[in-house]
């Protein structure tokens, strides 16, 4: 038997829980007495990859709930997730059948339209295997820090006839039982009596299992082994929820790599998790979540998009997921839709399942009947399929494109270096003279870590200028409109303001530009070249920004080895509702005595 693969922090199991609600259109029993009928007496269901039947529970707190079980699975590769994903569907779909044979309809969590459409929100719960202590308390404190991301991700909404309620999550808002998750100092047995009691008394926290992610699994779904999260409302669809769990199957192998190697997970203020969960839980992918802070400063509190939030989970969380050999179909429901709303410029685009809903009740008023989404619960094709993607590839199919590419890239990882063993040695002199002239010189900085140094107060003019260099050092076109869009509103607007250079600098211009001959530029170029920046300011016709773009591409390169930034482009409304747009470039000069 050959070796084909060789983790370090390899993945453990995991025990998904999918959720659903049931409804009884008409007067009748409801739809906690079918529940109890149907547990009585549960349909067949097969088994997964495992060879483990799956089964069909309820839950006392939520009494119009009703979960399929998968019990333990390995989610290692692609084909053993699919396997996993089709019989969870077949699973689910025969449920359906079962509800509706008792007269009632197996829904998503959510529909108003019931005596008490509380009774069945439901979350879909994810349990990780852990093998000692140590991986339980790293895992459960892993995930407690990215919390309010988890939760704009996968939040659900109310839905009716109407449409879908706006904001994030309905079920937590609503939560009487379930408390944001406490920093845990430890997990092992001879310490987890007096970590019990410290947050009982510090923090009102009677059970550890109320927590949005239990250290101690979930009792009523015989999870004790297991750490189980419980941040994700019930989604729509399998493929959603098979998304959620190789994310959770990602944290997993993160925290195992943190205590392989002695590290801990920071301990992010209470205050601070709480304040972003209400947010998350509130406005969802829309909230604007308040950055952690390691130093005091009197400057006022930095923010980021719920959306960016997410991007830069993703980018921390890459490592494991190339190991998981996950694939761009697998993940595209999570990360792409957010990606196409933060890079692009038009609106409508589906991010979550709960802006699924949105959008097939806009394209169609009776998208979200009752009997129309029971249908395609009982359909298992219907359930794995990509539904947002497939949205947003009708909303704009270029984005869709570039936002795959964008994410099989990011899959694909850094390119593998070429073995040079028995290749020529090259002439080395030039090597020495690149060495003497230019010394220890780092590595350009990307458009996140160029923003992130900016942000910090107070920072002198000849750093921003430092920093500015440093980012146009990199190859390809330089364009921070993605990276700000991606921040909150006020923080991109004070960092518009600290690479705007002074007025003296900045040169307002008319029209397109032909060439670098022309008065404009020629003006604009002499400035960089003297002060080390410039600035060219559009303010035209909203219809003319596209030409701005087109003839600032068409002009090619700056003469002198000046670089051009794209900082602003976007539209506003002026007086008498008129569309006017801004477009705004930086000519950063290089430093005096380095290669143009």
């Amino acid at each position: 038997m050959a070796l084909v693969a060789l983790y370090r922090s390899a993945p453990l199991r995991q025990r998904i829980s999918k959720g659903y609600s049931v409804y009884v259109p008409g007067h009748g029993r409801g739809a906690e007495e079918l529940v109890g009928s149907l547990l009585a007496g549960p349909p067949p269901l097969p088994a997964g990859p495992s060879g483990q039947p799956h089964t069909v529970r309820g839950s006392a707190r939520a009494r119009g709930a009703l979960w399929v079980d998968t019990g333990r699975v390995s989610l290692h590769d692609p084909a053993t997730r699919a396997r996993t994903a089709e019989a969870l569907a077949v699973s689910v779909a025969r449920v359906a059948a079962d509800v509706r044979r008792r007269g009632g309809l197996l829904l998503p969590t959510g529909w108003q339209q019931q005596p008490d459409p509380l009774a069945g929100l439901c979350a879909d719960l994810h349990s990780a295997e852990v093998l000692n202590p140590v991986q339980r308390e790293v895992f459960t404190n892993l995930v407690r820090e990215h919390t309010a991301s988890l939760i704009a991700l996968g939040g659900r909404q109310l839905y009716g006839p109407g449409g879908v309620a706006p904001g994030g999550s309905a079920r937590l808002s609503r939560s009487f039982d379930q408390v944001s998750t406490r920093y845990l100092d430890s997990c092992a047995p001879e310490h987890l009596e007096r970590v019990r009691t410290r947050l009982r008394q510090e923090e009102r926290v009677g059970r550890l299992e109320v927590m949005d992610v239990s250290p101690l699994g979930m009792p009523e779904a015989h999870t004790g082994e297991d750490v189980t999260v419980r941040l994700f409302d019930a989604q729509v669809t399998v493929a959603g929820t098979l998304a959620h769990a190789l994310l959770v199957q990602a944290l997993s192998m993160w925290s195992r790599d943190l205590e392989r190697t002695g590290r801990r997970v920071r301990q992010v203020p209470q205050f601070l998790l709480e304040q972003n969960r209400a947010r998350a839980v509130a406005h969802g992918l829309a909230a604007e979540l308040r950055v952690d802070q390691t130093r005091r400063t009197e400057e006022p509190p930095r923010t980021q998009s719920a959306g960016r939030a997410v991007r830069t989970l993703l980018s921390e969380l890459l490592p494991y997921l190339r190991q998981l050999d996950a694939t761009t179909d697998e993940l595209a429901p999570l990360f792409l839709g957010v990606e196409m709303a933060g890079s692009a410029a038009a609106s409508g685009f589906v991010r979550n399942e709960n802006d699924l809903l949105a959008h097939w009740h806009r394209e169609d008023r009776t998208a979200l009947a009752p009997e129309r989404l029971a249908q395609g619960l009982a359909t298992p094709d219907w359930l794995t399929a990509d539904h947002c993607g497939a949205s947003n590839k009708a909303v704009g199919h270029g984005s869709w494109a570039a936002a795959r590419v964008w994410l099989t890239d990011r899959l694909a990882g850094p390119a593998p270096q070429p073995d040079r063993r028995h290749e020529a040695q090259p002439d080395r002199r030039h090597e020495a003279q690149r060495d003497r002239r230019e010394p220890g010189r780092p590595a350009p900085l990307t458009a996140d870590q160029l923003l992130d140094r900016l942000a910090r107060p107070d920072l002198p003019a000849p750093e921003v200028m430092d920093a500015l260099r440093s980012y146009c050092r990199a190859g390809g076109t330089l364009d921070l409109t993605r990276p700000l869009r991606s921040r909150g509103r006020d923080e991109a607007r004070a960092l518009r303001r600290v690479l705007r250079p002074r007025a003296g600098q900045r040169v307002r211009c008319e029209k397109p530009p032909v060439s670098w001959d022309d008065a404009t530029a020629t003006r604009a170029l002499r400035a960089a070249g003297e002060q080390g920046v410039a600035l060219m300011h559009w303010d035209l016709p909203a219809q003319d920004r596209a030409r701005v773009r087109e003839a600032l591409r068409g002009m090619g390169r700056a003469p002198g080895g000046v670089r051009t930034v794209l900082l602003t482009d976007t539209n506003y409304t002026a007086r008498e509702d008129e569309k006017r747009g801004t477009v705004e470039v930086l000519l950063v000069a290089p430093r005096e005595g380095t290669d143009r």
